[in-house]
């Protein structure tokens, strides 16, 4: 253990030789209901005396151990950005289902150019029971060192740490994706074009990926090499070729660049155009592409991740053990106005 560092129940669970949900049931109390020998507790306990373990009592000091708080902590701001709201039914789903559940909800964010989950070896998530974590850019190691420390947690959105062993709820980006393609190759496309911005290299961005690749591949077409833009700007060049080389259908993460090609097309509505998929991505759209136009592709079921991340965060923290889940949310397929039979 680093010097100068709190003890965690990960320390005591390897100085213990136990694992870390039987240093939980000995803290708690419940480790000889739950089968846990006189001589593993004595491990245990003799463990904690050693490293001088002090269990943080912000979690503990109602009956039942539990404050009935539940924390959001998001890793950027989250609140409606100009002409996009994407994190706003994610804010729903989470309130609604925190409501229900007899839980209050209680948001953590940081001040400064950078934000920090801990400041001076603690963090202010310990205020509440356990705490739902958001964000496109999230700090690892903080999320780590929670997971080390043994507090609850559950990740909005897919998220992989070294160690693993982390909460999360996702969309099932891979299995939409895939039906997305299977549509396109249905309607008779065989060459395809797929874009992506660079910051859309993430859990997600590599999920869709393997839906679209899996869909071309058993139906044995050739799956073309996903281009990165670093704006939705830079597709209009690289589409113009494709079309001009036989592509008939661009499938996209992000909805900007599909206003892009929409606003330089002759119709995105016309089958004479090439089809257009969004998988799902609304971030950084626009408000000034013409009139209103669904696409064709899925979209992110937002609210109800909010809502089953709640009800997972909530589960953890009324089980006796904590183990790690790995929750997939359906997305809704949305059949639009710019995708075309061939």
């Amino acid at each position: 253990m680093a010097r100068g560092r709190r003890p965690t129940q990960a320390d005591i669970a390897r100085a213990a030789g136990v694992s870390q949900a039987t240093v939980s049931l000995v803290l708690n109390e419940r480790a000889e209901p739950s089968g846990i020998t006189a001589a593993t507790r004595q491990r245990v306990a003799q463990a904690i005396r050693q490293l001088g373990y002090v269990p943080n009592p912000a979690a503990r000091t109602l009956a039942g151990g539990m404050n009935k708080i539940l924390g959001f902590y998001t890793f950027e701001s989250v609140f409606p950005l100009d002409g996009d709201d994407f994190y706003f039914p994610f804010l729903m789903g989470i309130e609604q289902e925190t409501e229900s559940l007899g839980y209050d909800l209680l948001m953590f964010n940081s001040t400064g150019r950078e934000r920090q989950m801990f400041a001076n070896g603690s963090t202010r998530l310990a205020l509440a029971d356990g705490t739902l974590l958001l964000g496109r850019e999230p700090n690892l190691a903080d999320i780590c060192r929670l997971r080390d420390d043994g507090y609850r947690f559950v990740y909005i959105g897919r998220r992989d740490v070294p160690g693993g062993g982390i909460s999360y709820v996702t969309a099932d980006y891979t299995r939409a994706t895939r039906e997305v393609t299977e549509r396109l190759i249905e309607l008779g496309h065989r060459r395809f074009a797929r874009y992506r911005l660079r910051e859309a290299t993430s859990e997600a961005a590599r999920d869709r990926e393997d839906g679209f690749r899996s869909a071309l591949v058993e139906a044995g077409l050739k799956a073309p090499p996903t281009t990165t833009l670093e704006s939705p700007e830079d597709v209009l060049v690289l589409f113009e070729h494709a079309v001009r080389s036989g592509v008939t259908a661009l499938v996209v993460d992000q909805q900007s660049i599909a206003e892009v090609v929409r606003a330089h097309a002759a119709d995105a509505r016309s089958a004479g155009e090439p089809s257009v998929a969004v998988l799902g991505d609304t971030m950084g759209t626009r408000s000034d592409t013409g009139p209103p136009l669904e696409w064709s592709g899925f979209r992110i079921p937002r609210k109800e991740l909010g809502a089953a991340a709640t009800r997972a965060l909530v589960d953890k923290l009324e089980a006796d053990v904590d183990e790690p889940v790995e929750i997939k949310v359906p997305c809704e397929l949305v059949d639009g106005e710019t995708v075309f039979a061939r």
